[in-house]
């Protein structure tokens, strides 16, 4: 395969994502294929000639595991149909960068390999997060961000990563002797004022730590 014998439809989009350094991209056959570095995650970028038939083929695509966008050249085309993201071309770049805001780390587990400790990093991508926050024009780090809370063993409470430490300490817990974390990814949203999960309900005070509590309103007052 050359690239100069690639569908011209596929060129005019991969010349739109393909600076998009936090992803790997391969193209193979009618597909663009990607791989966000960090969490693995898969991307799977094709064409069609206009919303129907972008429609007919997300109906057949097969790719459970990725993440699956067809891109055609109709203006104001963007919805989901048969679990693919269907859009206008000039859609797919900033829907990538999307993409990427929503898939957030939550936590660590420490594996031995070949006689030595590895560290491996889990991400957890928040695809229906992402859905609402396009449907509201929503921005990342303007009208939202993303935070890791960790639910203590101890009192059942969820505490900021950044006081994760103290809090545990306080409970007679050596956070240095965990080998695996996992968090919970919260939504600190700016508009709403409120804290909501990676599901969309809301996060009640009652859930959280006095820790949690104090490092979410001096989140918002620094709005």
């Amino acid at each position: 395969m050359r690239y100069e014998e690639l569908d011209k439809r596929l060129k005019i989009v991969y010349s739109r994502i393909r600076y998009l350094d936090d992803y790997h991209w391969e193209i193979q056959d009618d597909e663009i294929k990607g791989v966000h570095k960090k969490s693995g995650m898969k991307v799977v970028v094709t064409t069609a000639g206009d919303e129907k038939e972008a429609e007919e083929k997300a109906r057949k695509m097969t790719d459970s595991d990725a993440i699956k966008i067809i891109a055609v050249g109709d203006r104001g085309v963007f919805s989901i149909k048969h679990g693919s993201f269907i859009m206008t071309y000039r859609y797919v770049n900033s829907t990538l960068s999307d993409i990427n805001d929503h898939i957030v780390w939550r936590g660590f587990k420490v594996n031995e390999e070949d006689g030595k400790l590895v560290q491996e990093d889990l991400y957890e991508y928040l695809g229906d997060r992402l859905i609402e926050h396009i449907k509201k024009g929503e921005i990342a780090g303007q009208d939202y961000v993303f935070w890791q809370f960790y639910r203590c063993e101890h009192c059942g409470r969820y505490v900021d990563l950044d006081d994760v430490e103290t809090h545990l300490r306080g409970h007679g817990i050596k956070s240095y002797d965990n080998s695996v974390e996992e968090y919970e990814v919260f939504e600190i949203n700016f508009k709403d004022r409120k804290i909501y999960n990676r599901f969309g309900s809301e996060v009640r005070e009652g859930e959280l730590s006095e820790e949690a509590l104090e490092f979410i309103r001096e989140s918002f007052e620094q709005q």
